[in-house]
Parts: structure tokens; C-alpha cells; sequence
């Protein structure tokens, strides 16, 4: 069983205010906070973290068995080993590129962050200095400055606030790819689909300062690179036959062949239908089977191609067991250290 966080928090902010929440949280993968705005996500996220302690109310927090707020007092937010990625970078800018990077390693005596750099691709930028960069570019020194800190996890507060549609498609897989190689369980704050989608493993969901509950994981189909092309790669789905459905999937995406990806489906992309389609717009078009209806929950079970996805309840699937699966966008996560080579 993975190592878990635990909070009891019930937190007043002024007279309008009041963040009242208790959860454990499993320290794997990614796992998404989420709400509309109001709802207290950066609230609960700065209050695990250690902030804001001029906050009156109840904490409770312990991070692998290890108290940080409670009865015995209050492990300061710098003793917690937490990298902290912020809505704006707030990078140094007396520092270079290698300078802002270095400045977390320091801290936690690291001697190297040769991996960070390269998963992030800032290898070409170290010597630069950062008022010339753009806002993605930003963003990813600032996500290697806090993994090279070598955490014990990562919070991620609506990183890619400001950014527009096409930085984000382009940040996304960084994020991904930084945080399955350094191997760092991560709290990543947003209300945008397309990004839980693409980084989550679990959802918890927020509402006027209470969790309401956990939301259905993402769809999501395991693939792996086969070939570099130009300006991407071309993927496989995990199970599909060379010449079959799936076989090749073009991406645009910085990825080596064997690299796993995960191939994020989001819900408004995906149709099911009891006869193949034909010739459309669809990027896939699988045959699928129904192994667990929906039922009263709401949530059936599919196989694709050896695959079981649970199919969240706001998607309608045909009372059948064989089904055909037409996928018009897909969103791609890197998942480092998977190698088919």
C-alpha cells in the first residue's frame, strides 16, 4: 500500500471563508484537485504545505506517518520537502536559466540535475538569462527548480495560468514527463479538463471549502513509441496488432521509441456505436467490449484491446457487448522509465 497523506483541516479566512476538509490522499502518480474558482483548491494546497499560518482554526497533517501540524506542533513549511510550483515562476531575475535551477539544488545539497534538465529540455536555455523567455519556457525552469530541490512531493498550483491553448498543449507533456522520471507523487491544483485529463491518476473534487468527493479517473489507454517521425513520433496501443486498429498513431510529441505514453481520452471526444462508423474525422476507430454495464452507477467497464477503462457516467454507451469506439482527440502523457526497446 502506497505511503498516504492525511489532513484534518478546518481553517476560517476572515468572516466569508472557511476551508473544512479531511482526506488521505495516496502518495503515487498524480492525483488532480479540482472545482470551480471559490473553492478553496489553493487554499488547502497552501495549507498543507505549511503557509499561511496566520489562519485561525483546526490542522491536522501527517505525510508518510511523519506529523507536520497537530498536537506536537508545526514542522515549518521549509522542513517539509515540498516543491512548490506556483500560478507565476517568481524565477530570480539577477540568476541565469542554470542559475534559478541551481538555487533549488542547493538547498538540498543536490550535486546534479543533469536528468531534470533533459526531461524538461532546457539543455539549449541553462546559459541564458530569464527576462528573454517565454512563458512555457518559464514555467518549465521554474517546475526544474522545484524538482531539483529533490522533493518528497510536488504541489503544482494552476501552473499554466496566463499561458494560452497552444503553450499548454505544449507544457503538459513536460510536466508529465519531469514528474514520472524523477519518480515524485504530485498535488496539481486546476479547474481545466484538458489538463486533468492528461496528468491525473485520481481526481478529488472541491466545492465552497468542502471535498465533495472523488471524480471518476480520466479515460485513459496505455501506448508506446514505435518510431520518431517529423516533427513527432508515431505511437502503438499496448495489445493492438501491427496492421490492426491503433497500430500507428501520429502525436506531436517529443518522445523516443519504447518510451510508454498514456493516451489521455477525454470524455467529450469519445463515441461508441453498435456498427463500425466508417471514414470520418476519428483519429481511432477500435471495437470494444462491454465487460461491465453501466448500470445504476452510471460507469461502465470497457476492454480495448486487453485494456479495461472505466468509462465515466456522462458518456452514453449502447446496451451491448460489443461495441465499436470512435476517439476524435486524444492527449498524450509521457510515463518515463517504461521501455519497449
Amino acid at each position: 500500500m502506497p505511503d498516504r497523506l492525511h489532513f484534518r483541516l478546518k481553517l476560517k479566512r476572515g468572516r466569508l471563508f472557511t476551508l473544512d476538509v479531511e482526506e488521505s490522499l495516496p502518495l503515487q502518480g498524480v492525483t488532480a484537485i479540482t472545482g470551480p474558482s471559490g473553492s478553496g483548491k489553493t487554499s488547502l494546497l497552501r495549507a498543507l504545505a505549511g503557509l499561511d499560518l496566520d489562519v485561525s482554526g483546526e490542522r491536522r497533517v501527517s505525510f508518510c506517518n511523519a506529523d507536520w501540524d497537530g498536537p506536537g506542533g508545526h514542522l515549518p513549511a521549509h522542513e517539509r520537502r515540498i516543491g512548490f510550483v506556483f500560478q507565476d515562476p517568481n524565477l530570480f531575475p539577477h540568476l541565469s536559466v542554470a542559475g534559478n535551477i541551481g538555487y533549488g539544488a542547493k538547498r538540498r545539497q543536490v550535486t546534479s540535475f543533469d536528468a531534470i534538465v533533459d526531461a524538461l529540455d532546457l539543455g539549449p536555455l541553462l546559459d541564458r538569462g530569464i527576462e528573454g523567455l517565454s512563458g512555457g519556457e518559464a514555467r518549465r525552469v521554474g517546475l526544474a527548480r522545484a524538482l531539483a530541490s529533490n522533493p518528497a512531493v510536488l504541489f503544482l498550483d494552476e501552473p499554466m495560468t496566463g499561458l494560452d491553448s497552444q503553450r499548454k498543449s505544449e507544457f503538459l507533456p513536460y510536466i508529465a514527463r519531469a514528474v514520472s522520471q524523477a519518480r515524485v507523487p504530485a498535488l496539481y491544483v486546476s479547474h481545466a479538463s484538458d489538463e486533468i485529463v492528461t496528468l491525473a491518476d485520481r481526481v478529488l473534487e472541491l466545492g465552497a471549502g468542502h471535498i465533495t468527493g472523488w471524480r471518476t479517473a480520466p479515460m485513459r489507454l496505455n501506448a508506446h513509441v514505435v518510431a520518431e517521425t517529423s516533427p513527432g513520433v508515431e505511437v502503438r496501443l499496448d495489445g493492438a496488432d501491427a496492421d490492426g486498429p491503433g497500430a500507428s498513431i501520429p502525436l506531436a510529441l517529443r518522445a523516443l521509441p519504447g518510451e510508454a505514453i498514456g493516451i489521455g481520452l477525454p470524455v467529450e471526444s469519445v463515441h461508441f456505436s453498435l456498427h463500425h462508423p466508417g471514414a470520418g474525422s476519428a483519429i481511432m476507430v477500435l471495437p470494444v467490449t462491454v465487460t461491465r454495464p453501466a448500470g445504476a452507477r452510471g460507469q461502465a467497464v470497457i476492454d480495448v484491446l486487453g485494456q479495461s477503462v472505466t468509462v465515466p457516467g456522462v458518456v452514453r454507451v449502447p446496451n451491448a457487448t460489443t461495441l465499436w469506439m470512435s476517439i476524435l482527440r486524444v492527449l498524450p502523457r509521457p510515463m518515463a522509465g517504461d521501455s519497449r526497446t
